[in-house]
């Protein structure tokens, strides 16, 4: 085992775990902590990035499709089994519209889901660090047609992704550009900068689908007695008045899914944006003095044995360990608590992907 094996691993998800709440990172990468329950919001974004693995190593779009929403066969005891169809076929069907609107893709596919690491340099004297190692795994890199090569990063997002919006503001600044360009530059591959390659996650729900008759016509009915209610004339309503409502069942999963690709269809650029990132040698210094400020400032967390808390409802709210956090559960690693594991890896996104 080498020495640089010996070494932590910062990677991109660890350092923004870090910024987000230092008391998050404690419980995530000093403890190996997780919860037994993926959050949604995760277990859809990993969804579509396998779909999307596949399809870039040349797999057909259906049996990508196929390949992402395997996981969604069988629904756990926890999730309730209409929420879990609705999301398999957000998966589904956002994958099968990113291939239609990238079916004809001219990029070529030089690297796809490549683990990577490198060491942590001191910016003033060029010395490595003894404790730290960076690593991660880049989605890709991809040649354009002028011969130009970029990073590849994929992301799904629930915020809006418009050209003017604040989403590609921020990018100027994010750190994970600026870390998996210095990752290739480390490598030797002259890349430009980053492909960003951004998909929306739907805004639309499921809805009540009125039932008809026979002959097609809404039934309104009393909310108390469920009876269908007539106008004067003998005529059933077709709008529903005080102490009425309409009839209704739930749309069925397969049907939301047809929704969706159509409005997918019929607005692609909601749903997809993809755009160039540069970076500049400048924009890559300023990143190496962040790594190894981050650094030094976990090193001093270790060694008092402190990782302060950052509270707030931007944080706190979305942080999986806030019920142990905020009331002050101690954590036995031996024991951990109900709905809680200690595992083994706490980098598994750095884990070989199949060929």
């Amino acid at each position: 085992m080498t020495n640089h094996s010996m070494r932590r691993l910062l990677t991109h998800s660890a350092m923004a775990c870090a910024r987000r709440c230092l008391r998050q990172y404690f419980y995530r990468y000093e403890l190996a902590l997780r919860s037994r329950r993926d959050a949604a919001a995760l277990r859809l974004g990993a969804a579509v990035h396998v779909g999307l693995e596949f399809w870039s190593r040349g797999t057909p779009a259906d049996q990508a499709i196929l390949a992402a929403t395997k996981g969604y066969e069988t629904c756990p005891a926890w999730a309730d089994s209409y929420d879990w169809q609705i999301e398999r076929e957000i998966v589904a069907n956002l994958l099968a519209g990113y291939f239609w609107r990238y079916g004809n893709d001219v990029l070529e596919y030089v690297e796809i889901e490549k683990p990577w690491e490198m060491p942590l340099v001191n910016p003033a004297t060029g010395r490595e660090s003894r404790t730290y190692q960076l690593a991660g795994k880049r989605d890709g890199l991809v040649r354009a047609t002028d011969a130009r090569l970029f990073g590849l990063e994929r992301k799904t997002t629930g915020e809006d992704i418009g050209p003017d919006s604040e989403y590609w503001l921020r990018l100027r600044c994010d750190q994970q550009i600026s870390l998996y360009t210095l990752s290739a530059l480390h490598e030797g591959h002259d890349v430009s900068g980053v492909l960003y390659d951004v998909i929306r996650k739907p805004t639309i729900r499921p809805r009540q689908i009125p039932l008809l008759d026979e002959a097609s016509l809404k039934m309104v009915v009393d909310e108390a007695t469920g009876e269908r209610m007539f106008n004067k004339d003998g005529k059933p309503r077709q709008s529903a008045g005080p102490g009425m409502k309409l009839a209704t069942r739930q749309e069925t999963p397969e049907e939301f899914g047809a929704r969706l690709l159509a409005d997918i269809e019929e607005r692609p650029d909601y749903y997809f944006q993809r755009r160039e990132v540069p970076r500049l040698e400048d924009d890559l210094q300023a990143f190496r003095l962040e790594c190894w400020q981050q650094a030094q400032l976990l090193s001093d967390c270790r060694r008092w044995g402190r990782w302060f808390r950052n509270v707030g409802r931007n944080t706190c709210s979305f942080c999986e360990y806030s019920r142990l956090c905020l009331q002050s559960i101690t954590v036995a690693p031996e024991a951990p608590p109900d709905g809680f594991e200690i595992v083994n890896d706490v980098h598994p996104e750095l884990a070989e992907g199949e060929e």
